[in-house]
């Protein structure tokens, strides 16, 4: 396999990824909607980790795709 080729395969991993990470951030930002629809202040506190942790996964690959652009450029 040809270097262009082997990064052109990072670069879809790492935009796969991001595109996961935007996809658990929505679905815990419903759950945090949901949660506060019902004042259940446990879930409420479990649904806003899973946004923090969703948006620390988001922030990871956006770095590793830029990183992956660079090493293209």
């Amino acid at each position: 396999m040809t270097q262009q080729n082997q990064q052109q395969q990072q670069m879809q991993q790492a935009v796969q990824s991001a595109q996961q990470a935007q996809q658990a951030a929505q679905q815990a930002q419903q759950a945090v909607q949901s949660a506060q629809a019902s004042t259940n202040t446990q879930q409420i506190q479990q649904a806003q980790q899973q946004v923090q942790q969703a948006q620390q996964e988001v922030q990871q690959a956006q770095a590793t795709a830029k990183s992956q652009q660079n090493n293209l450029q």
